[in-house]
Formats: C-alpha cells, structure tokens, sequence
C-alpha cells in the first residue's frame, strides 16, 4: 500500500459536490437514497466500480446493499461478510479510509466474493460511513483516477446521516404495514367467519411483509398427530396442499412438539428439515422461520367455562428474499400466527354451534316425520329442494341458509295433529282436515318462541298458501305470500309427489315437473317451479322413488 497525500479540494468544487448531496439527501427511499449516494461518490473518485455496505447491527454483519459496475456483480446483492473481514473490515475497525494502489498484493483482499468481477480491479478506495463515530457502513470504489479523500470523507460523513434517517423511515414505514395488515386482518375476521379465506389472507400477508418466497400453514391431524400442510402461498400451491408431515419430523414438526419458535437459516446445514414437501413441489427450502399455533380450548361440565391452551399447528415463513429474519420478523410472524388461530377457534366454536342447532333441528323434524311411516326423509328432502330453487333464483347465501333451516322445519307443527289425522290412509273429513290445516299455525307459534328463527317462520305459516288465494291458514294470495312460502311451497309439493304414499304410488319427477308447471302463475310461483326444473335438468335433484320402488295406482291431490 502506497500512501498518498491528498490534495486540498477545489472549493467552488466541493460547493457543488455538497449540493448534489443535499439534492440526494432530499430523498425518503432508502434504496433510491443509497444508489444515487453510490453514484456520486464513484463519479467524485473517478472510479470504475463501487459498493456500498451497510451494517447489520443485529449480526454484526456487512451487508451489500448496492454494487455497481464490473462482471455480476449484481449477484453480490444482498451477501454479507463479518464485520472485520477484509479491507472494508479495517477501515470500519480504524474508522478512517483506507487507499490500496495494489489489490493484488494486498493480503486483505477477497476476491473470492466475486472473482469474475475481481478480475476487472485494480485499486480501491476504502471510506467508513461514521455517524458521531459510530460506523453504520462503507464505501468502496475501484479503478479510481482522482483519490480526492478528504471530499469523499466529508462527502460520507455528509450522507451518513442521511443514511441513518432512511434506514430509521424505512423501518418505520415497514412497521406501519405491517400494523395496517393486522388491522386489517382483524377487521376481516370480525366481518366474515370464512374459515379458509381469513387464513389464506393471512399467510398472503405474512408473504408479502416478511418478504419471504412462500408461507405454509400446518394443522395437526387429531388422529394421526400428523402435520397436514393445509395452505400455502406458494404456486401451484394445490400441488402440495393436503401434504402430511409425520408427527415430530421437520422443523415444523419440532415447532408444534415444543412450542418453541425456531428459526433456521441454512436448512442444508439442519438435520431436521424434512425435505419431502421440496420434493413434490420442486420449491427448494433455503431458510425457515416456524412459529407454533396455540389455540384455548374451551372446557365444558363441572368446569364449565375454563380453557386451556394447546398447539393446533404451526406456520412456516419460507426463504427470506434479500436478507436474514430479524426479531421483527418472528415477532410478526407469531401475531400473525395468534390471528390464525383465532380465526380457527371462532369457525369452530361456530362450526359446533352450527352443527349442534342443525343435529338438533334434524332431530326434531325426523321425530315428526317418524310419526308417519310414509313421511319418513319428508322434510330433509323439502330442505335440500327448497336450497336449491333458491340458489338457481341467485339468492344471496344468507337468505339460502334461512330457507333451508325454514324449510327443514316446514312441518313442525305436525307434532300438535292427532296421530289418526295423520296416519289416516283414506280422505280426510272436513273436522280432520281442519286439524290438518293447523299445523302451519302451530309451526309458526312453536318457533316464534326462539328469538333466531323469526326469519324463518314464513316457511312453516305460509308453506301451503297458494297464489289463487285457495291456499291456508289465511288464504294469501300472489306477492302477499313471502318468497320463502312459495319456494317451500314448490318444494314441498313436489316431494309429495314424487313420494310413496299407502293410497298411491309415486309419480316420476317429470310427471312431478309437469304438474307444477300446468299450475303455475295459477297456484305456484312460475319462477320457483322454473328454478326446480333447472336444478333438476343440472342432476341436483333426487326424489325418493329413486331409492325406493313404489307401487299402486297413481293420483294427484294435495
């Protein structure tokens, strides 16, 4: 190394050097900032080519931020070298630049990093970014002509600075996503309790804020313990999905046996990556950070009211693009893991309560259908055509979901009609009739008493109301009977047709079919008979004759 006594700068110059940076210093991105910093400092030393280092003060690692000029050399991005590595870990060490004439012969010089690129240097000028001494990076530029250091240091101590508010408002602008994501996922689960599309946002989020290559959620098979990779963010995801990990192997494995978080940046050099999901996909894991799933069970009985905590899973965030995890990331990552697991608890409280109102519901409408063999499957049947009209009309779910519990419990009212009334095989005398007639009232005023059916109590008042008016309890007629009346009342018919009765043997769907549209605008609503028949024509519909044979004579009556 030759030492070289600098010259004085040309004032008029270094004026002008100064606001160049002050033009550059205006600038909020980091990256922006730091390249055209680059760029200044490479055309002030005449140079070549040049890096710019920051320091990771997490690892205390050199990071290469941005490189420019020479062979490749924008496969140096991103790669990071020890603090005290090489000629730029001197001159961070001393906090002074360094001028080496002579790569070649200086011991110090790792070319290796790069050698196509190393091949094309010469020289370099080695200038340590110091914040109030304080190094927070380096400068390196090769092949110079004009070693103007002292500009070029007062030049870097002038962006360090700047340097150092960039990266601080780009910490905070990631932060401020990141915090705007949450909200926004919290909100989502507060409006919506689909169950996929809130954790297929959420591993969508972590994706883009951790800047990882892929997200993977796990769940935890009960029966088997296995591990099933139920989502991921990766593409052709679908090829992957539903894949299992067996209990205890892999990272995530490890993750949901301990409940710890684990992160592992070199899986090449980790025994436990399981690398049967890479071998699926044709995705190859290079670093994961895997954070457990913890979920409060709700205990029920004697302790009615307690939880505990259990693990139900885990999430993986998988190849950090152009830099290593830091504690915010995992940090993120286990909020955003908190968040799933909300998400799965409240789909399964309300997929429990749903399933016990619907068990429940079916129960009591099978109990009524059993008081009349010939009855039997009755209402579930009704339900199902009755859903169905309703989708081919493009009802929006929540009326459809209305119309198939409506419909389930069209017939409730039945549990008040004399078993002899109802098992009756011949015709009905009028006293009869007029017990028959009440069960819609006795439906509606049954379920009027819980408070979450009130939309539903159209289907059982107005079930067997027509549009002539020559329909009952009230003789509604046309737009007076609810939407739900006519489509039960389409569906109800439809599946008394079709069914095996003691007096009667069952008409097939397109006699079925026939009849309601001979009637329709008449007595049934045009459009539900309509619908009926498309979903029928889509092969939607099943009757019961075609389970059961059916015999006797045919007759039409209601």
């Amino acid at each position: 190394m030759t030492p070289c006594k600098p010259e004085p700068p040309d004032v008029q110059h270094l004026l002008s050097v100064l606001e160049r940076a002050n033009q550059i210093a205006s600038l909020t991105t980091l990256d922006d900032l730091l390249d055209r910093m680059l760029d200044l400092v490479i055309e002030v030393a005449g140079g070549e080519a040049g890096t710019l280092y920051l320091l990771d003060e997490l690892t205390g690692e050199l990071v290469f931020k941005v490189v420019k000029g020479g062979t490749q050399s924008h496969k140096l991005a991103g790669k990071r070298l020890k603090q005290d590595h090489g000629i730029v870990g001197a001159a961070i060490q001393q906090a002074r630049p360094i001028i080496v004439d002579d790569l070649a012969k200086d011991k110090r010089w790792h070319k290796d990093m790069n050698p196509a690129m190393a091949k094309q240097l010469h020289n370099a000028i080695t200038i340590p970014l110091l914040r109030e001494g304080k190094p927070i990076g380096a400068i390196q530029i090769f092949n110079f002509t004009h070693p103007e250091l002292e500009m070029l240091q007062v030049l870097g101590n002038r962006m360090a600075s700047e340097v150092e508010k960039a990266i601080l408002l780009e910490e905070n602008r990631q932060r401020n996503e990141r915090l705007q994501a949450l909200i926004e996922i919290i909100g989502q689960i507060g409006s919506t309790l689909d169950r996929d599309r809130l954790l297929r946002l959420i591993i969508q989020f972590a994706s883009e804020l951790l800047d990882v290559e892929a997200c993977s959620l796990f769940l935890v098979d009960p029966e088997t313990e296995e591990l099933i990779l139920h989502m991921s963010s990766q593409k052709d995801a679908d090829r992957i999905e539903q894949a299992r990990v067996p209990a205890g192997k892999g990272i995530i494995g490890e993750v949901v046996k301990k409940g710890n978080t684990i992160l592992v940046e070199d899986t090449r050099k980790d025994k436990r990556h399981y690398r049967a999901i890479d071998d699926i996909s044709g995705f190859t894991t290079r670093s994961i950070l895997a954070v457990p799933l913890w979920a409060r069970t709700i205990s029920l009985g004697q302790q009615r009211g307690m939880t505990k905590e259990r693990i139900i899973g885990g999430i993986e965030a998988i190849n950090k693009r152009s830099d290593i995890f830091h504690p915010d990331d995992k940090k993120l990552l286990e909020t955003l893991a908190n968040q799933a697991a909300t998400v799965l608890q409240i789909a399964e409280l309300f997929a429990d309560a749903n399933d016990l109102f619907l068990d429940t519901t079916k129960a009591l409408t099978a109990a009524i259908d059993a008081k009349d063999p010939y009855t039997q499957g009755h209402s579930q049947r009704v339900s199902e055509f009755s859903a169905l009209i309703a989708q081919e009309l493009n009802l929006d779910p929540e009326t459809i979901h209305h119309i198939r519990i409506g419909s389930l419990l069209h017939d409730v009212g039945k549990i008040g009609v004399p078993d002899e009334v109802l098992k009756k095989p011949g015709p009905l005398t009028e006293k009869e009739f007029e017990n028959m007639q009440y069960h819609t009232t006795i439906g509606k005023k049954i379920m009027s008493q819980v408070r979450k059916l009130k939309a539903e109590l159209t289907a059982m008042a107005e079930h067997h109301e027509r549009l002539n008016g020559s329909g009952y309890p009230l003789g509604l007629q046309g737009e007076q009977i609810s939407l739900m009346g006519r489509i039960v009342a389409v569906a109800d018919v439809f599946d008394a047709l079709t069914s095996y009765r003691q007096y009667r043997k069952a008409l097939n769907a397109e006699e079925a079919l026939d009849y309601l549209v001979e009637k329709s605008n008449s007595v049934y609503d045009e459009s539900c008979v309509q619908a009926l028949i498309l979903a029928y024509q889509k092969g939607k519909i099943h009757p019961q004759y075609e389970q059961h044979e059916s015999t006797g004579d045919i007759l039409l009556g209601e």
